[in-house]
């Protein structure tokens, strides 16, 4: 009589399918759990950049502007319906100077209009949007 020994063709062939199912579903939980964290956190930039714009209001009178203003029709139909939705269609959008709120926790918003990478201020209700926005569950968010 023959001893066999070892394992089967059919039984590791089921621990590999096993084990990439385990990989894929950690995957995909992963990847969700980065992003969401991902999307927080710009809710959080805004929410600092909004706190920042309105304290420097307080004490300097003025908001912390360039002198670049906006155009809301030369950007996006996504980014209109933004500033639509916040009833800011009619008001001039300023760029935000980043270097005055003296606030090292805020990473983006240093770029230029050019690759939208620049936070702006709603001139009557101060409303912060950011050009770039973050792609999030399939749509494109600008504001807070």
């Amino acid at each position: 009589m023959k001893n066999k020994q070892g394992v089967t063709l059919i039984v590791l062939l089921t621990a590999l399918t096993v084990m990439l199912v385990i990989i894929s579903s950690a995957t995909v939980i992963g990847v969700d759990s980065i992003n969401s964290a991902n999307f927080e956190e710009y809710k959080g930039s805004i929410g600092r950049v909004k706190d920042n714009v309105n304290q420097y209001y307080l004490e300097n009178g003025v908001l912390p502007i360039t002198k670049e203003i906006v155009s809301a029709t030369s950007l996006e139909g996504s980014f209109v319906n933004a500033i639509n939705n916040n009833s800011d269609e009619n008001n001039k959008l300023y760029v935000i100077d980043i270097s005055l709120l003296k606030n090292d926790t805020i990473r983006a918003g240093k770029g230029s209009v050019f690759n939208k990478d620049v936070y702006v201020v709603s001139e009557n209700t101060n409303n912060i949007y950011y050009l770039k926005g973050f792609k999030y569950k399939g749509k494109i968010i600008y504001d807070n």
